[in-house]
């Protein structure tokens, strides 16, 4: 058996998906509209900021956390960007899945991907 072709066959399975193929139309539809990318795009760029700035030890300012959260409820009047990151979620949580399943098989230690209680 060889590692590299199985690893091709799963990335073939995963392309024919419920997910991806979700993952994929809900992006286009998304994408089909200027105002709703450049929103997404936006909302995408200041969430890694902000994700960043915790991950350096540093706390992002008021104002960026203002206006995040001003942005996240304006996506929330958006059904396309909605559905997106929907299916962005799903198929994000199917990959943790087989990564955390390919983790185990070979003793990897993965407990940080455990959800705290």
């Amino acid at each position: 058996m060889n590692v590299y072709d199985k690893a091709h066959e799963l990335a073939r399975a995963l392309s024919s998906s419920r997910e991806y193929r979700d993952y994929k139309a809900a992006k286009e539809r998304v994408y089909q509209n200027e105002a709703n990318k450049k929103m997404l795009l936006d909302y995408k760029k200041r969430q890694f900021q902000i994700q960043a700035s915790y991950l350096s030890g540093e706390k992002p300012s008021d104002d960026e956390l203002e206006k995040f959260k001003k942005l996240t409820e304006l996506l929330q009047y958006s059904q396309d960007i909605n559905s997106f990151l929907q299916a962005e979620y799903r198929l994000n949580t199917l990959l943790s899945d087989i990564y955390k399943i390919l983790g185990e098989a070979v003793d990897m230690d993965l407990d940080f991907m455990e959800e705290q209680e």
